[in-house]
């Protein structure tokens, strides 16, 4: 167990003195001026009196649209909440925040949150005016729940905590809201909690499995909680916001985990953190997780564990420690939704480790966990944290003023990063800076050419300093990481980081950005809102428009031109017109009114550059198929194929998600590519969902069997184009017997790379490969690479170098993947395959090697055209 070797046993008070400042602070008692009046008993229903059964309940859950109405009828009979909808979520359910405190809080909210946003951007602000500042002001801490939507007991704690602090007039209680704002998100994932919940009624008294078997959130299913620096889902999108707005103190993250270890996991966390993160957070983090097990402990709740499983490294997970405040995650341990758990070895065997530790003093004694148990635990922890912010709220404040006031008083390098103007794609530039805008980073942009580190800019290029109040954030997302090499003993196998090593937007997104050690003079002026680049269309040229392949946003154009059934060719060569050369890949496009109308939409959204040629270029190409017909083979429950299908969606790709009953017919008739993302292997396409154990609804996600199995390989032999994705390429390769065989040793102490960013050489004339760089990372986590057997013909698209492999995050054996095979094309019977050994698609991250897919999937079905065809084709 990874605490066992690493336990820093922090003390339960030691680490008090860096939050609140003096031992008598440490030893004040509750104000007896208590500002919130009594409420009258009876006044709100509780819970169980509401929802007719106790929370926690063996078998009963409470249905979110049932709490919306809880809340509101609390928010009309209680003046110390407040009930608000924020928006709406992907799938329309309300996205909802209750406000509790004081009525006197709650009546000066406004002034509230003004200090708030002030002790968050102090520049001009004096360490005596903060201290002002932070005595007036309340912290707010915010309190999410049920995320993750099997995750059921976070949520069902909720109304318990809530009906609390509106109806209970004890010392602490009153304390928490004179002193303290709590802002609760009753879900932050309601679309999953509605399916879990309904899916858990629904199947009540059948033979059918009880649990939700597909995604959890329509898309990105357990990765909900990965989305907190690319903001691509309305969820993300929301919560940062009303971060954004309320710039709470401190956020409170309640999940659930596994069922037979400990019982509850707080805070502190493994090693390593981001060194971005403010020590004064990592401090707090401490210390909050000390009061939560101190209170746990007080209560004789056992199990409880610390510096276990999880670390303070991927911003991923968390955009709030980039903005000033510590991230308290506590993780209970589940049952089966609402039935108890029992250990497998009995009942009356203890559940979990049983030998006591620094980390874990109190083993659980007993051999059965129940709902109503994770409730009260989560009760306790909630309660312990909002106490222990009351109790120290100006200290809270003025904290939270210290971490940006270091930053925005930063005087070590680096000085700034600078993004150039002249970027080979302006719709990657436009997104890494929209990203880095919706964090409340502070961009600039320059008027006039300047230098620094002896390299010319050109006026345009951004220019992100660092010395500025969420620079933390910026500083983690631009810069390279190293992640320790981190071992279980020395010689042993590696420590895995609980999510990611590697994380570097630029990387990432395909943008060129340098960092900028020292400061250097240049005329700049802050950017409001950052937008795509503005697009001149040339005059209507009677040759063709051209656009090259450099950006991925092309991609939106080739959706939208297939739409309007305007046909699209690609050069398959280098070529020269209109004054500049134009790579393989670029997009030949008719002299129309509805190319132009097109090119209109999509350059307005993109920046994308298009030029215009009086005679269309003498050059071989390809044309793509109408109407490209794409089938994702994504399965239940498979969070990469959900991830894809946001992003076709968001594309406009012509797709649909397979089912297993498009297997009884020909695949050809129905798609022209498939795809196969990362976790689709032949055991998950053959066997699929069981019919005997879930209802028909899900019959799309049933196995396709051993015949349905082969039909996939019908379909390329017969013309059909197949991508598969990182683990499915191991099936794809058995099926078609494809000339490859995988490189990489299984054992973690020879090779190992945890989601980090490898160096990547790309063979450009290769049309999968079309629009990249020669050189360009790619994002690998735990994938695996390939050589070619002796005497294939298949073509390899890229490979890793020769030396100096890794680009960011941790790799242990690069000798093993130097030189190795990436992405690899092949031609099977009619067909064409291509293969990807990482998952260059991967949570749709890796905005720069998307054009790997998207080259693929329309090259495949594609036609040859000579250059006299060619301008046939466009009219000419």
């Amino acid at each position: 167990m990874r605490a066992s070797l690493r336990r820093l046993a922090v003390p339960l008070v030691a680490s008090l003195a860096l939050v609140v400042p003096g031992s008598a602070a440490a030893l004040r008692t509750p104000s007896a001026e208590a500002e919130v009046p009594s409420v009258a008993a009876g006044s709100v229903p509780t819970p169980e009196q509401y929802f007719g059964f106790e929370m926690g309940a063996e078998g009963e859950l409470a249905r979110y649209p049932d709490m919306l109405k809880y809340f509101q009828l609390m928010s009309r009979r209680t003046n110390r909440v407040t009930y608000e909808k924020l928006g709406e979520t992907t799938m329309h359910n309300d996205y909802s925040l209750l406000t509790i405190s004081s009525p006197r809080n709650l009546q000066r909210i406004d002034r509230l949150v003004e200090i708030n946003r002030r002790l968050a951007n102090p520049r001009g602000l004096s360490n005596a005016e903060a201290k002002k500042l932070a005595e007036e002001g309340r912290p707010f801490y915010l309190l999410f729940a049920s995320i993750h939507s099997t995750e059921v007991g976070t949520g069902q704690a909720v109304p318990n905590i809530v009906h609390r602090l509106a109806t209970e007039n004890s010392a602490d209680v009153k304390e928490i809201l004179d002193k303290a704002v709590v802002l609760v998100v009753p879900s932050q994932n309601p679309d999953g909690q509605e399916l879990v919940v309904n899916h858990w009624y629904d199947t009540k008294g059948t033979p059918y499995n009880r649990s939700y078997p597909d995604l959890y959130h329509k898309y990105i299913g357990h990765d909900d909680n990965r989305d907190w620096f690319m903001f691509t889902q309305k969820e993300t999108q929301l919560a940062v916001a009303l971060q954004n707005k309320y710039k709470p103190v401190i956020t409170h993250d309640m999940h659930q985990m596994g069922s037979s270890g400990a019982r509850m996991f707080v805070p502190p966390y493994l090693d390593p953190f981001d060194p971005n993160i403010h020590p004064l957070l990592v401090q707090a983090t401490n210390t909050v997780g000390n009061e939560m097990a101190h209170a746990l402990a007080a209560e004789g709740k056992e199990g409880v564990v610390w510096n276990d499983v999880y670390d303070y490294w991927t911003p991923a997970r968390m955009y709030m420690v980039y903005h000033g405040q510590p991230r308290i995650l506590t993780e209970i341990a589940s049952v089966n939704l609402a039935d108890t758990y029992v250990n497998p070895r009995g009942p009356d065997v203890p559940i979990g480790p049983q030998q006591p530790t620094v980390n874990f003093p109190a083993p659980y004694s007993k051999g059965t966990w129940t709902l109503k148990q994770i409730v009260d635990y989560g009760d306790t922890a909630a309660f312990a944290g909002m106490k222990y912010v009351a109790r120290f709220h100006s200290e809270w404040l003025y904290n939270f003023y210290q971490v940006q006031r270091d930053w925005v008083n930063r005087d070590k390098g680096p000085y700034a990063f600078v993004i150039p103007a002249d970027q080979r794609d302006p719709y990657a530039t436009y997104e890494l800076l929209k990203i880095l805008q919706t964090a409340e980073v502070e961009i600039h942009q320059a008027t006039a050419p300047f230098s620094s580190n002896g390299k010319e800019y050109p006026a345009g290029s951004w220019v992100v300093k660092l010395a500025q109040p969420f620079g933390s954030f910026a500083k983690t997302m631009l810069e390279k990481q190293v992640y320790p090499d981190m071992r279980e003993y020395e010689g042993g196998p590696p420590m895995p980081p609980y999510d990611i090593a590697g994380h570097t937007l630029p990387m990432l997104m395909g943008v060129s950005v340098d960092t900028a050690q020292a400061e250097f003079g240049a005329t700049l002026t802050q950017v409001e809102k950052v937008a795509p680049g503005k697009v001149e269309l040339p005059p209507t040229p009677q040759g063709a428009y051209l656009v090259g392949p450099e950006s991925y946003g092309a991609f939106r154009l080739v959706a939208e031109l297939q739409k309007a059934g305007v046909p699209t060719v690609r050069a398959a060569e280098e070529f020269e017109a209109a004054g500049r050369t134009f790579a393989p890949g670029t997009f030949v496009l008719p002299p129309s009114a509805q190319t132009r109308g097109v090119l209109a939409k999509v350059t307005k959204e993109t920046g994308i550059p298009v030029y215009g040629v009086d005679t269309a270029p003498a050059v071989d190409g390809f044309q793509l198929k109408g109407g490209t017909r794409v089938g994702l083979h994504r399965g239940a429950n498979n969070i990469p194929g959900g991830w894809m299908m946001w992003l076709f969606e968001q594309y406009g790709i012509n797709h649909s998600v397979m089912s297993a009953q498009d297997f009884e017919g020909d695949l050809n008739d129905r798609y022209d590519v498939i795809v196969l993302p990362p976790g689709m292997t032949k055991n998950r396409i053959v066997n699929g969902l069981d019919p005997t154990k879930n209802p028909p609804e899900f019959a799309w996600a049933y196995g396709v069997g051993e015949e349905g199995w082969r039909k996939l390989q019908d379909f390329v032999e017969d013309g059909g184009t197949l991508l598969s994705l990182g683990s499915s390429v191991a099936g794809t390769t058995e099926l078609l017997d494809l000339p490859i065989e995988p490189v990489l040793p299984d054992d973690e102490k020879e090779f190992y790379s945890p989601g980090s960013l490898l160096n990547q050489e790309f063979d450009t004339t290769n049309p999968v490969a079309w629009g990249m760089t020669e050189e360009w990372p790619v994002f690998f986590e735990s994938d695996q690479a390939y050589r070619l057997k002796p005497g294939a013909e298949s073509s390899v698209v890229s490979r890793y170098p020769g030396s100096d492999v890794l680009a960011s995050g941790w790799l242990l054996g690069e000798d093993y993947i130097k030189g190795q095979a990436n992405v690899i094309s092949h031609q099977v019977g009619d067909g064409y395959v291509v293969t990807y050994g990482s998952q260059v698609d991967f949570r749709t991250w890796t905005r720069g090697t998307f054009k790997l897919i998207f080259n693929a999937m329309y090259q495949g079905p594609s036609t040859p055209v000579s250059a006299q065809q060619l301008g046939q084709r466009l009219g000419g």
